[in-house]
């Protein structure tokens, strides 16, 4: 499951149109996109992701809420041929990439880098 994503930083991306009050409403709002997308036969996901600071809560409660959401979709619906995370900014970039390094990288972060999330 986990070759199907990927994770990258872009630029120029236009902010999702959301106002979650928590991780885990933002979670299930990409969850939700992303079953939609599914059931509308879209079998090449993506969903952007920012800073969340914005929102009131940090980007590394964020990314562990998503990133969890958006796997758990993975393993539940095997017709997702893939998962592009783009970033928006280098705070999400950093965020998502640590806590997806953490969970399905061979080689772990160091603890230290969650020190600037």
């Amino acid at each position: 499951m986990t070759e199907k994503v990927s994770l990258r930083r872009q630029d120029g991306l236009p902010m999702p149109p959301v106002s979650p009050e928590t991780p885990e409403a933002l979670a299930r709002w990409y969850r939700d996109r992303l079953l939609r997308d599914l059931d509308r036969g879209e079998r090449a996901l993506t969903i952007a992701c920012f800073d969340t600071a914005p929102f009131g809560f940090p980007v590394s409660q964020a990314a562990a809420a998503v990133l969890r959401a958006v796997t758990d979709l993975l393993y539940d619906r095997p017709e997702a041929e893939s998962l592009r995370i783009l970033c928006g900014d280098e705070a999400a970039f950093r965020a998502y990439r640590f806590h997806w390094n953490m969970w399905y990288a061979e080689h772990k972060p160091d603890h230290e880098d969650a020190a600037d999330l």
